[in-house]
């Protein structure tokens, strides 16, 4: 699990990557086009001659000479197109191939970080969601309602496919509508209902926001604090997922509790309830009496206290997908 500025250290070094390539890459084929259009090279030597004209004549205030030799150099770069083109290259032929038109590779568009930039760390958060995750990110379309019983469900007491139904049109307006103070959800419900894959949706439509979005299960994030901890070594995965615009916090209650890993999840809780961070917490703990007795009063308050439940009901589908292949 990466910060989110190691995150934009890496997509920077992605595009420096990508501008060295497409310069060298220039070089090369310029090399071979030089060979067979030669009057291209005189052309360069005559444009570079009239830059120096222009600059010398900027130096000592001649307007009227500086004006000529940038329109003669532009005259040139006409010139040059018109015997590329001639030759059946492209007019640009001798530029080079940047990934990003916008910044030229640079990482800066008029002084600010470039779009691609901010494009390429929502990709690798994206693959590290999904190499973490029990699924893949995935938008709402994949989310179907048609897995879920259209008949009255006894716990819930009316028709399932109708409730999730509305608990769908939530998580999208949720999304939709999403900022880092959003109010945090705890989604309960027992194993295979769907409450990961509706979390997952939700990440996916923040990203596309520009939100930066953090999932972790429970349990993997408890075991890796606990070991920084022994090792007496710094925390960088507390630190990330104290100051992720979303955080998902998958299987509650999955987690191995100790005296340090309880504190260290007390600090995380409630960390992101002062600075008004959303989370989002998934648990097949059905019953709250349980979170509870789980975890301490600070803990259980800091939860149940600061979320909208969203309760899931039913079987679990994958075990009724499996049965009806069987």
């Amino acid at each position: 699990m990466k910060s989110r500025d190691e995150l934009y250290r890496l997509a920077r070094e992605w595009a420096s990557d990508n501008r060295q390539r497409a310069v060298m890459e220039a070089k090369r084929e310029n090399q071979v086009i030089y060979q067979a259009l030669p009057q291209l090279v005189q052309l360069e030597d005559a444009a570079r001659r009239q830059g120096s004209q222009a600059m010398l004549a900027a130096l000592e205030g001649d307007t009227a000479g500086r004006t000529a030799a940038l329109e003669e150099v532009a005259k040139i770069a006409d010139r040059k197109k018109a015997v590329l083109t001639g030759a059946g290259y492209a007019e640009n032929a001798l530029e080079p191939r940047y990934t990003c038109p916008i910044c030229k590779d640079t990482g800066k568009a008029q002084g600010v970080t470039c779009a691609c930039i901010h494009r390429r760390v929502r990709t690798l958060r994206r693959q590290e969601i999904n190499q973490s995750s029990p699924l893949q990110l995935s938008d709402f379309s994949t989310f179907s309602l048609e897995k879920y019983p259209n008949a009255v469900d006894p716990q819930l007491g009316g028709n399932l496919r109708e409730y999730m139904g509305k608990m769908l049109a939530f998580a999208q307006h949720y999304a939709q509508e999403f900022s880092p103070e959003s109010r945090n959800l705890l989604m309960m419900g027992s194993a295979g209902l769907g409450k990961t894959r509706l979390a997952l949706s939700i990440a996916d439509k923040v990203l596309n926001l520009g939100y930066d979005v953090i999932y972790t299960s429970a349990a993997d994030l408890m075991s890796q604090l606990d070991r920084e901890h022994f090792q007496e070594s710094e925390s960088p995965w507390m630190d990330t997922v104290k100051e992720a615009d979303l955080l998902i916090l998958d299987d509650l209650g999955t987690e191995f509790l100790n005296s340090y890993t309880t504190s260290a999840l007390y600090e995380l809780v409630n960390h992101r309830m002062l600075t008004h961070r959303a989370t989002i917490y998934t648990t097949n703990i059905t019953d709250p009496g349980v979170i509870q007795s789980r975890y301490t009063e600070k803990i259980a308050s800091r939860i149940l206290g600061n979320c909208k439940v969203l309760r899931f009901f039913g079987q679990d589908l994958r075990v009724q997908q499996s049965l009806k292949k069987g």
